[in-house]
């Protein structure tokens, strides 16, 4: 994970207005298998590691098999789930598509008992909805976490950006942002300055400007070739914007929502997959990105097709 870093000129975060596609909770079985093949989530076509030829597609099983009708492989037959994000799939796939639809627009549980109990006359336990949204949950974080050190810095002259520490239970994180939200976990929970400074460079460009609280770690950044504002949060009269109007309000009040959502649903001990999730859906929302899209985005890429 990483620092929260944003410009604070940002616009105010919007929510994010997605007209839901095929397939849906109402699509067919072969409706959801074009789209799975479209979208890369299904081979279309697998050779024969034998023969070295291409084997022929069936419809049988819940998404297919690929066999091979040549010599000695002519009575094997490999499911074409094997190896995708379908491997494990009980469920029809409409209402496979219509949870992970829901997981990436943030409904609770019960949101989806509800909403698929019109549709089938069996009731979707909590444990199956619980297994598909942490199934979405660890391709996000696979792909976030693969493609965290290949992020470039932002900022750089005339870019502002706001950073502050927080702490959850024992944990201290780095935290500034808005456009590009990022989020570090400091080492060993430490916060000084060989620390922060470190995560810091390692995502904000020299000649940046950042705004922070007075903690004594950020007196070294001007040495860094940043230009450091504060903001005194002990201030009786305005804690939190100082009179040259410097201030890490946008960044706090990411930072209280998510204080908020950890305190209320208790995330403890799968809190490090909670928080990049948490930040996952943020920044599409800042970036106006379509949230099952994205979720597709992260699946494809865990789940690559393997044509061998």
């Amino acid at each position: 994970m990483e620092p929260v870093v944003g410009s604070s000129s940002a616009e105010p975060m919007p929510g994010c207005s997605w007209e839901q596609p095929q397939p849906s909770g109402s699509s067919t079985e072969e409706q959801c298998i074009r789209f799975s093949e479209e979208r890369g989530l299904l081979p279309t076509e697998k050779m024969c590691t034998y023969h070295k030829k291409p084997m022929t597609l069936s419809n049988k099983g819940q998404v297919g098999q690929f066999r091979c009708r040549k010599g000695k492989c002519r009575n094997k037959s490999y499911s074409r789930a094997a190896g995708t994000w379908f491997k494990n799939a009980r469920l029809p796939l409409p209402f496979m598509f219509q949870i992970m639809y829901m997981f990436s627009v943030d409904y609770t549980y019960e949101a989806v008992r509800r909403e698929t109990s019109d549709m089938r006359e069996e009731v979707l336990s909590q444990a199956t909805i619980a297994d598909w949204f942490n199934y979405c949950r660890e391709a996000i974080i696979v792909y976030q976490m693969e493609h965290e050190e290949s992020r470039e810095k932002i900022g750089g002259p005339g870019k502002i950006f706001q950073i502050e520490e927080t702490k959850f239970e024992r944990r201290k994180y780095s935290r500034d942002g808005s456009d590009d939200l990022r989020l570090e976990v400091c080492p060993d929970n430490q916060r000084n300055a060989d620390v922060l400074v470190q995560l810091i460079k390692k995502h904000v460009r020299e000649g940046s400007t950042i705004h922070t609280d007075f903690w004594k770690a950020y007196d070294c950044l001007p040495e860094h070739g940043y230009i450091h504002k504060e903001v005194n949060h002990s201030d009786p009269i305005n804690k939190f914007v100082a009179p040259d109007g410097v201030h890490t309000q946008r960044i706090e009040s990411h930072w209280r929502v998510m204080k908020r959502l950890f305190s209320k649903d208790n995330y403890k001990s799968n809190f490090t997959e909670w928080l990049i999730e948490h930040i996952w859906r943020i920044n599409n929302r800042i970036n106006h990105r379509d949230q099952f899209e994205e979720l597709l985005k992260c699946i494809v890429y865990v789940y690559k097709i393997d044509f061998l």
